[in-house]
């Protein structure tokens, strides 16, 4: 009975120590975004930003702008690009651009091995749960998209050695101010 009293006196001490332990240190945040809204009058990868889409892009540069971003990932769509533009002209990054398929791999190597550096990752509809996914958000692949009409939300999502990684999902309003 002694020993059982010795530990159950120190339980409050030790659960007070692991609650007050430093959570893990993120290893990198990626901001990701859908394009915004695009035209519909142009079919495929050619279709450019809508004057409402460059509105969008222009406010999430200037959201953005300021966060430490390292790198800045689109796809080879016209509108992904378009979208990254504003982006890439405030900060000075040089997109990459890569393929949808690309996006979701760099997603699953940065689960795997984080570098720490944060980027934005300008997707789209169908490739975002993916990205979500491979990053370790619990649940990411169930996230939906309207198509049609869910151009304004931003996932900031923390990586974290050997847990999974967390999320939230913001929404942001186009402005048209400079």
């Amino acid at each position: 009975m002694g020993k059982l009293a010795n530990v159950l006196a120190l339980l409050p001490v030790l659960l007070a120590a692991a609650l007050s332990a430093p959570p893990a240190r993120a290893e990198g945040v990626v901001f990701l975004v859908r394009h915004a809204e695009k035209s519909l009058e142009i079919e495929g990868d050619a279709a450019p930003l809508l004057k409402a889409g460059v509105d969008r892009a222009r406010t999430l540069a200037r959201m953005l702008a300021g966060a430490g971003i390292a790198e800045l990932i689109t796809t080879d769509a016209l509108r992904s690009r378009q979208t990254g533009a504003p982006f890439a002209e405030r900060t000075g990054l040089q997109p990459q651009v890569m393929t949808r398929n690309d996006q979701v791999a760099l997603a699953g190597r940065l689960r795997e091995k984080p570098d720490g550096k944060d980027r934005l990752i300008i997707g789209h509809v169908r490739n975002i749960p993916r990205i979500l996914e491979a990053l370790g958000v619990p649940g990411g692949g169930q996230v939906t998209l309207n198509p049609d009409v869910d151009y304004d939300h931003l996932f900031v999502v923390q990586t974290y050695p050997g847990r999974p990684a967390s999320m939230v999902r913001l929404r942001f309003e186009a402005t048209n101010r400079e």
